[in-house]
């Protein structure tokens, strides 16, 4: 080549690297599930580390103390808003002190109540229900964060609030290697201070990117419908977590926190990252034909992460588990195949959800909280029913079962895809 061609195909780089950039930038854009599901990914293989290191150093009955603690905070935490942090998705709401003292009220409620129930049915100790109070009020504090910073298209603020109890435990596992802890009281209370220092920090950072000229009003009958599906989507995500204590009992519970944590996170990471960026995207069009390859595109990439997720948790599982905890818990095939069944089955309850949530009536939300209800109900029946068959068993119960609600949801999605009323 000539040295006139040469700088010539120099002067041409920078604008090839450009056009790749944005071209990648619009794939991304386009293939939101996929960009979420990373950061979620992430945040899961944090999570499931956390939960692994103290399952390791912990003794059995307190590590199983612990695991219910965490998912009585992933219930009660999304609770705890009373709805707003939904609203928020879909209404400009103004962050202002009559909005936080409402928030701060709700959660001090919500979080007090699980803290005396834990104590009364759960023989949780009054300080580690008290630290679980605390955890509750300030989890559902990061979630108003995490929906504001979406709502305002600040998606990586958004998605760092929304991981940040992931990163939490991680650091009280990694903590738990030079500290020892015996009982389920230091890893909740260092699980709140870290809450506690997230909400703080989110707030402030919230507040300067909310846009002024919102509206003080508050839809509440809209809010109750939009709690209720947050509840069943977390209710549903925690159920098995709740099922086996009372079915199979503490130490089974300790073994599925195990097994949550290395065969069942790729599966809940996708479903918090399925129509993360697709609500708004949703709201933010009224053309029908947009929104259909926004849900084409959605629906691509979520199924693209199922598949990847089963087979590495086919493939890894149980050789993970077992190095991981030192041999103290084994995971079998049965409970992969039960677990990725379990898995598969709560990513595609995602996605009606997120499209009846971007684009759907009042009236829509409505029916979409009670079909959830009830697609909740028969998976705990089913589950419960299928217990007998063990833990494997109580995972395709739940599957199985939880099913019932997805369908008609997904009918109506797709007729409002359609344009049909």
């Amino acid at each position: 080549m000539t040295s006139k061609g040469s700088s010539a195909a120099l002067a041409a780089k920078p604008g090839a690297f450009r056009r790749l950039g944005r071209g990648a930038g619009q794939l991304a854009a386009r293939f939101s599930a996929v960009r979420a599901s990373a950061v979620y990914g992430l945040s899961g293989a944090a999570f499931a580390a956390g939960n692994l290191l103290l399952a390791r150093s912990m003794p059995v009955a307190e590590f199983g103390r612990f695991a219910l603690g965490l998912a009585l905070f992933n219930i009660f935490a999304v609770i705890a808003p009373i709805g707003l942090d939904q609203v928020l998705l879909r209404h400009r709401l103004s962050l202002g002190p009559r909005i936080g003292g409402l928030l701060l009220l709700a959660g001090a409620l919500v979080g007090g109540a699980v803290g005396l129930g834990a104590a009364a049915i759960a023989d949780f100790p009054p300080a580690e229900a008290a630290v679980l109070a605390t955890c509750i009020l300030a989890g559902g504090l990061v979630f108003v964060v995490g929906a504001g910073l979406r709502a305002s298209g600040k998606e990586p603020g958004a998605l760092l609030a929304a991981t940040a109890a992931s990163w939490v435990l991680l650091l009280i596992g990694l903590l738990a290697l030079l500290v020892p802890m015996a009982t389920s009281l230091p890893p909740l209370a260092l699980f709140a201070a870290g809450n506690v220092l997230a909400a703080a920090i989110g707030w402030a950072a919230l507040r300067p990117a909310w846009p002024a000229g919102t509206t003080v009003r508050i839809p509440w009958a809209e809010a109750v419908s939009l709690l209720s599906i947050a509840a069943i989507g977390t209710i549903m995500l925690q159920l098995e977590r709740l099922l086996v204590p009372f079915a199979l009992g503490l130490e089974e519970l300790a073994v599925f926190s195990v097994l949550a944590s290395v065969a069942l996170f790729p599966f809940r990471m996708a479903v918090s990252g399925a129509g993360f960026g697709l609500v708004p995207k949703l709201r933010a069009t009224g053309d029908l034909a947009r929104r259909r390859r926004l849900v084409r595109d959605e629906l691509v990439s979520v199924g693209a992460l199922v598949v990847g997720a089963a087979f590495c948790v086919a493939l890894l599982a149980p050789s993970v588990t077992h190095w991981l905890t030192n041999g103290r818990y084994e995971i079998g095939t049965a409970l992969v195949l039960a677990a990725c069944a379990n898995g598969a089955a709560k990513v595609f309850q995602a996605i009606p959800r997120a499209i009846l949530t971007g684009c759907g009536s009042e009236r829509d939300i409505a029916l979409l909280s009670r079909w959830g209800w009830f697609g909740l109900a028969v998976g705990a029946l089913c589950g419960f029913a299928a217990a007998g068959w063990g833990l494997a068993g109580l995972l395709y119960g739940v599957a199985l079962g939880s099913l019932v609600g997805t369908i008609p949801a997904g009918l109506l999605a797709a007729r409002r895809l359609r344009g049909q009323r």
